[in-house]
């Protein structure tokens, strides 16, 4: 166990589990299931509902459908990342909104100030519901047993059912529900899961999971001093839109995101300082270890000036691991492809299965 925003959350469920690098091949494999309910909840409405979020998020909202969810930043006044979150449409003139645990006092307080010139109603959810997620290639047969019709729900869908939400995102990469309930109903969802076979995720996996798809994770890749076009996160800032922030970002980006895969399986941890040819390029903004790939994997952040683009495939640079410097390759993400992420490309060195 480790405090983590305020709430005490288990890095692994070691001796049940058999481990973090168990739960990571587990939820790779065949299914695992994280108690997210730390994550906050938000519920917008009122007639300029729509205005308004299109307004907050860097993707408007005109054109997401009812049933549908999408992923979106919110900007401070300097143009850097209040956070990452999703959107949901629910209604025509209703959304919900999931933002991250430790963020949600400070959301909630960005939105409220935004929502000051606009007719719509902001309240704070994030008490009323436990979330679940299940993750896999299992879950979706596991989760089929319980809920009817899921194949009917899409990719970044969701369905309202009963007094829960069945949302079809995640993650890790893989298949699978986050499924948002009231926090009384946890707890047997949870059981039956377990007698399903379905096995409980720490925090541990989490993070090597979502490291391995490169998803970006908030105080690491993405931040208040961050920009969105010199993060993992660009393809959420829609350069055509009119929304908060976008008139402060600057002409050029100051940094760019980059991956790296090592070649021992010793692991790299964020802040260590990136080289190239004996001078400071950058820093990873996280590192660890792949069971998939038994390599260290990292990505991080170096500037905008180097080239990478006419960089050779495969190209060494050198990050200080331990005081000493060690090579690493650039990459381009995701590390490991799934089911949900697809390789943009496979250099030589990053092309190894199974170790």
């Amino acid at each position: 166990m480790a405090e983590f925003a305020g709430y005490d959350m288990p890095i692994s469920y070691d001796p049940l589990s058999g481990g973090m690098k168990a739960e990571h091949l587990k939820v790779r494999q065949e299914a695992g299931m994280f108690d997210v309910s730390h994550m906050g909840e938000f519920r917008i409405s009122g007639p300029q509902a729509v205005e308004f979020l299109s307004w907050a998020c860097t993707r408007p909202v005109q054109n997401l459908a009812l049933g549908k969810a999408q992923y979106a930043l919110l900007l401070n006044a300097a143009g850097g990342i209040v956070d990452d979150i999703i959107v949901y449409r629910i209604g025509p003139t209703e959304f919900f909104m999931v933002v991250n645990a430790s963020n949600i006092e400070k959301d909630f307080n960005h939105l409220k100030n935004l929502a000051a010139d606009f007719k719509v109603s902001l309240v704070n959810e994030s008490e009323k519901w436990a979330l679940i997620a299940v993750q896999g290639p299992k879950a979706m047969g596991i989760l089929s047993k319980r809920y009817k019709d899921l194949d009917q729900i899409k990719y970044y869908g969701f369905r309202l059912e009963g007094d829960s939400i069945l949302s079809h995102t995640g993650y890790t990469g893989e298949d699978g529900l986050e499924i948002f309930l009231p926090p009384a109903k946890a707890k047997e969802l949870w059981d039956w899961l377990h007698q399903e076979g379905v096995c409980p995720i720490g925090l541990g996996a989490r993070d090597t999971l979502r490291l391995e798809v490169c998803f970006p994770l908030y105080g690491h890749e993405l931040t208040d001093e961050l920009f969105p076009m010199e993060t993992m996160a660009a393809f959420a800032f829609d350069k055509a839109g009119s929304f908060f922030g976008k008139d402060k970002q600057p002409p050029h980006p100051r940094q760019q995101a980059i991956c790296l895969i090592g070649d021992s399986p010793k692991p790299f941890r964020a802040g260590e300082k990136i080289f190239l040819e004996g001078r400071p390029i950058g820093e990873l903004s996280s590192g660890s270890y792949s069971p998939i790939l038994k390599r260290g994997m990292a990505v991080g952040l170096v500037v905008a000036t180097l080239d990478l683009k006419n960089r050779p495939d495969g190209f060494i640079v050198e990050v200080e691991s331990g005081g000493k410097l060690r090579h690493a390759t650039l990459t381009k993400g995701p590390f490991v492809e799934t089911s949900r992420v697809k390789r943009r490309l496979v250099t030589p060195t990053a092309k190894f299965q199974e170790g």
